[in-house]
């Protein structure tokens, strides 16, 4: 049962998920008899202090997608405002994400890979010739279906030609899947979209992601390290594939492919190169079948969730909802949202707006609370940042689980380690101002680079040289240096 029966004309027949954002409801429009998929803001993320940029979103999401009619995307068939909720009308599809059918099946045959990303570049190709950049590619936002169709969703943070969304300085997107300049917080344009795609093409050739580790990590390696070609992890990748992929995943714009329709030119080639034959859309039937077993398997997970959504939470519980993929949204559950963004505020101080990211994504994994705060804390780089954010445990009522022992589900609690080399830390005030001043550079990644260089130093001296060193401008490097009082 839905705890509402109507939004606007649309009869709600059942609850498809619920997560941090809102409840996506399946309805009925009884006025052309068709079954969409309603995805809801809840009403607290209005009232909150950042829900006008969330409505914003939201509406972005609505006029990014809706602008665009491709069998290769969600359609989205309406916004409207009811009962204090904001609500999208979308295509309803009976699929899974590509990130649950490759947790299910780790190998996917090559053909197929090529069919997938095919798909896909065709849709972002016209997205493209729209005037919208998607700037979330990611397995999860890309839906296939038990015909073996690609559908790709989610463009809550699209960037429309005419826009006002994109800041140069913000960093918006998902940390394994964004492009470098996202991560500077630079202009966004298609190749950032291909760049994220080149992820997706890695991940399914190679059986693994590019990139992986901590938030620190993860920019550092998309930023500046040369992924390991994909036949190195998968020997029968064919080298011509190794070629793409390098291409697709480069670190500078100018040097990727110019636009999906060229990354998608380059695959083909490269199939026809090394197997002597054309590539083709059509998903093979072996694929297909499996396919629709795990959209099968979703909708069965998706129905029993719903349920446990239903039943009353057993004490010391919060409302759990359950996990499920919807329209290719992954889903936030068993979390009231006051509690993550109180998480979300303690994790903010040590590394800023990407907390919010962060958090959402370790809290999708786990139920627990000591188990949510370990995960958080390995993103955190001294033991005295660690020590502080675990201390907030309490804040939630939860006595912390003690450090250097296993829970019971054989998670590892973070152990206190030494700070590296036995230095003392470098005081706050001084970390602060060389994050503010290389921000002006660098932008967000700069907190990135600081809390690198902090780990390193051996002094004051060492630090700021350490930083500078990233400023490729002798100009700016001096100027650099003497704005925090080291020239």
């Amino acid at each position: 049962m839905a705890d509402i029966d109507r939004l606007g004309k649309y009869n709600i027949t059942g609850v498809l998920g619920k997560g941090g954002m809102g409840t996506v409801y399946q309805g009925y429009d009884p006025i052309i008899e068709r079954v969409v998929a309603l995805k809801t803001i809840r009403k607290e993320l209005l009232e909150d202090g950042q829900g006008e940029g969330m409505v914003e979103r939201f509406k972005n999401e609505a006029r990014a997608a809706g602008r665009l009619n491709h069998p290769g995307i969600v359609a989205i068939y309406d916004y409207g405002e009811d009962q204090d909720v904001s609500f999208i009308a979308m295509e309803y599809v009976s699929g899974c994400g590509l990130n649950e059918f490759l947790k299910q099946h780790k190998e996917i045959p090559l053909g197929d890979v090529v069919s997938i990303m095919l798909q896909l570049l065709a849709a972002l190709d016209y997205a493209h010739e729209q005037g919208v950049i998607h700037r979330d590619i990611k397995a999860a936002n890309l839906l296939i279906t038990s015909d073996g169709k690609l559908k790709v969703t989610d463009f809550g943070i699209a960037r429309l030609d005419t826009s006002n969304l994109t800041l140069v300085g913000s960093i918006i997107g998902t940390p394994n899947s964004m492009a470098p300049e996202q991560f500077m917080g630079l202009q966004t344009d298609r190749r950032s979209d291909v760049f994220s795609a080149g992820v997706v093409f890695y991940e399914m050739l190679a059986g693994q992601r590019p990139f992986v580790g901590n938030m620190e990590s993860m920019a550092s390696k998309v930023c500046y390290e040369v992924e390991a070609p994909p036949s190195s992890v998968k020997s029968d990748v064919p080298p011509a594939f190794d070629i793409v992929s390098a291409k697709a995943l480069t670190k500078l714009q100018d040097d990727r492919f110019a636009s999906a329709r060229h990354f998608s030119e380059a695959i083909q080639q490269a199939y026809e190169g090394s197997f002597q034959s054309p590539a083709s859309l059509t998903i093979s039937d072996q694929t297909v079948m499996l396919t629709a077993q795990a959209v099968q398997a979703s909708l069965a997970a998706m129905k029993a969730r719903a349920a446990r959504a239903m039943s009353p939470p057993t004490p010391g519980q919060s409302s759990s909802a359950g996990q499920s993929s919807v329209a290719g949204q992954s889903m936030i559950t068993n979390w009231h949202e006051s509690t993550l963004k109180d998480v979300e505020r303690q994790l903010a101080v040590h590394i800023g707006p990407m907390a919010k990211i962060i958090v959402r994504k370790a809290a999708a994994s786990t139920a627990d609370v000591n188990e949510l705060y370990t995960m958080l804390a390995s993103n955190l780089d001294s033991e005295g940042a660690r020590r502080e954010f675990l201390g907030g445990i309490t804040r939630l009522g939860v006595t912390p689980a003690p450090t250097g022992v296993h829970t019971a589900g054989g998670t590892r609690v973070l152990t206190n380690t030494k700070v590296a080399g036995n230095v003392e830390p470098l005081p706050q005030q001084t970390i602060d101002l060389a994050s503010r001043q290389l921000a002006k550079y660098l932008g967000p990644i700069a907190s990135v680079m600081v809390k690198k260089a902090a780990r390193e130093a051996t002094s004051v001296r060492v630090f700021y040289s350490l930083l500078a060193d990233n400023l490729t401008n002798p100009a700016e490097r001096d100027k650099f240096l003497k704005d925090v009082g080291s020239h």
